[in-house]
């Protein structure tokens, strides 16, 4: 039988007889039927045990509280352990007065307080001694109007941080206020992990500036953008600090700093995001100075910066139309234009984007020997209410304090979203399994909602492979999963990819599944082709176009409903590339595509009796997007 997305809601008896029968499927006996110990069981209350084929779980990596200057200036009062209690479906009011919970708790999360401000926070807002009565200290906690930016920059403008005086007469006051503030972290992450329910791992935001030194609007008129990381360690044995962007406001500076600190049984990963505020440089060949890379800091990049966050709050880093790409489904959350010799912020180029980096990535071993940008994908939320995982367009209360803690003050902010979720496939959920699926790029990020979706790829899949029972177990014995490598196998023809994705039940149906390829023509030039593979309702993509033929879905916006009866429960697809040149390395990735649904910015029109905003889109296809699997030509090394 197939296992409906509907069975998260059956009696806690009948789900034990079912997790029974899926462990005897395990050796693929069952009427000749998929094996859907792969629909991704993580978030049930009554959770799994440890498979060797892997359940998807849900999570949140990208997580602020009002330790974060930024967040407590925009008047969030919750706390590190409001957020903890939060992720694992406990009430909280927002700074607006919402009472807000998720109907699902997450199966992992991580704080990201911006490390810049964990001296600020002890000794300014929840100290008292010489340092609160800094100027700084007293601008900050009497900024009523919220009028400041960033938190580096906030800290910027009210003085340096670490100057005598902010730092309570004694700069050492500094140091010790940062570290008891990791110390505690560090507790609060022990406190609230529980192996096999509810993983929290150890982890802070760096908050590096595209223009290191500068204001946040220059006297061009130039704004300072993004190049900020966060960092997620694997286990309890971490350096016994952090690095911030005052200590080194360069990223080659973390990772040169994580190879000095991280050491022992101490792993780590740092994932950038906001890509697309970063004016280019977030995946550019050199530094925010102009200076190039060194291969030393090229190889510590391909080393910690194993993932990248594609979706958040801020918007999409996937791709951008203009940008070797016709594909229409760049423009989804992507509301900054491509940049001009006249605008060089507050704008885009291909080095904004996950996909240009993954493209320029398959020229660069050419002269490394290696590809640091083998990135996999996730999403986040970059939640500065602490609030992990508040992803619903129809219930959502905003993500930074009273910025946007209303309707009203969310359609003045309508360039932002709810924001991602993080996924991975993992044996169960802890720590190792969780971290060993991040490191090895066995991720998927989503816009919000819980779709799940797995890929493999291989040389001489069946052609019905997806629709086999025993689809996970091929996989992984005749090929890769996603975040994997495809060595050339001379002689055996094109690669194939099995593709399966199930939706969400809080959400809408799914409508397509769609593979995005990227390869390497000639030695610097990169081509892309985007490919629908599975359509919903009976639909064939058109052997033209490659594209599905719509299914009819939409929705009305007059109260949100979708129209009924289209869509489906579950897509899955066996496709070869039939366009394969082995002499071209290649990456390949996922996205799968809901019927239409309506934008957060819409439910907060129909709130308000207002009329619907025209931009962004007031109805989305909400997606998922897998980590790649790459291809690598005869005689390249896949490291």
């Amino acid at each position: 039988m197939k296992r409906q997305a509907s069975a998260r809601a059956i009696h806690s008896a009948i789900f034990a007889t079912l997790i029974a029968a899926l462990s005897a499927l395990g050796n693929g006996a069952a009427n000749g039927q998929p094996e859907h110990n792969y629909w991704g069981m993580g978030s049930l209350t009554e959770r799994p045990q440890p498979n060797p084929l892997k359940n998807a779980y849900f999570g949140d990596l990208h997580v602020h509280t009002k330790t974060s200057v930024d967040s407590f200036l925009r008047r969030n009062m919750l706390t590190m352990k409001d957020a903890y209690e939060f992720a694992q479906g406990a009430k909280k009011t927002t700074a607006a007065g919402e009472t807000i919970q998720l109907t699902r708790p997450l199966d992992f999360m991580a704080l990201t307080d911006h490390s810049e401000s964990y001296q600020t926070y002890d000794l300014c807002v929840e100290g008292t001694g010489p340092a609160s009565r800094s100027p700084g200290c007293q601008a900050i906690k009497s900024d009523a109007d919220m009028k400041a930016n960033i938190s580096l920059m906030t800290l910027r403008q009210l003085g340096d941080p670490r100057s005598l005086e902010n730092c309570g007469g004694d700069l050492r006051n500094c140091s010790e206020a940062t570290k008891r503030v990791w110390q505690y972290v560090q507790r609060l992450a022990a406190e609230y992990y529980h192996p096999g329910t509810f993983t929290s791992f150890i982890g802070y935001e760096y908050s590096a500036e595209t223009a290191p030194g500068k204001p946040a609007v220059d006297a061009n008129g130039d704004y300072n953008g993004h190049m900020h990381r966060n960092v997620i360690f694997a286990n309890d044995h971490v350096p016994n600090t952090v690095f911030t962007a005052l200590d080194g406001p360069r990223n080659y500076q973390l990772w040169d700093w994580l190879e000095k600190s991280c050491v022992g049984p101490c792993d780590v990963i740092a994932i950038p995001h906001n890509s697309n505020l970063s004016w280019g440089l977030a995946f550019a060949l050199e530094t925010v100075d102009g200076a190039k890379y060194t291969v030393d800091d090229w190889k510590r990049r391909a080393r910690y910066e194993r993932l990248a966050e594609i979706f958040q709050i801020k918007g999409n880093s996937e791709c951008g139309v203009g940008f070797g790409t016709t594909d229409e489904e760049c423009g989804f959350e992507q509301f900054l234009k491509p940049c001009t010799d006249a605008r060089r912020t507050l704008c885009v180029r291909d080095t904004s984007f996950v996909r240009g980096a993954l493209k320029e990535g398959l020229s660069m071993p050419d002269e490394l020997g290696f590809n640091p940008f083998k990135l996999g994908i996730i999403a986040s939320t970059d939640n500065h209410n602490a609030l992990p995982g508040s992803t619903s367009r129809k219930a959502w209360a905003g993500s930074v304090g009273l910025l946007d803690g209303t309707p009203q003050a969310r359609l003045k902010q309508i360039n932002r979203n709810p924001g991602g979720l993080a996924a991975v496939w993992a044996t169960e959920n802890t720590r190792p399994a969780i971290f060993a699926s991040l490191k090895n790029r066995e991720t998927f990020g989503t816009s919000g909602t819980r779709i799940r979706v797995r890929f493999f790829g291989g040389w001489g899949f069946p052609s019905d492979m997806h629709e086999r029972r025993d689809f996970v177990a091929m996989g992984y014995r005749l090929g890769v999963p996603m975040g994997g490598d495809l060595k050339a196998f001379p002689g055996h023809g094109a690669p194939t990819f099995s593709i399966w994705a199930g939706y969400d039940p809080e959400s809408a149906k799914l409508r397509r599944i769609q593979i995005v390829k990227g390869w390497r023509a000639d030695p610097g030039q990169t081509n892309e082709a985007i490919y629908d593979v599975s359509c919903s309702d009976g639909l064939t993509p058109n052997p033209s176009t490659h594209r599905c033929p719509t299914n009819g879905a939409s929705v009305d916006l007059a109260n949100c409903t979708p129209t009924p009866n289209k869509g489906a429960e579950e897509l899955a697809a066996t496709w070869t590339d039939p366009d394969f040149d082995p002499k071209r390395p290649a990456f390949y990735y996922v996205r799968v595509f809901e019927n239409p649904t309506c934008r957060s910015s819409t439910y907060d029109a129909l709130k308000l009796g207002r009329p619907i905003p025209p931009f962004p889109a007031p109805a989305e296809e909400e997606r998922a997007w897998s980590s790649p699997i790459w291809y690598n030509s005869p005689g390249l090394d896949p490291s």
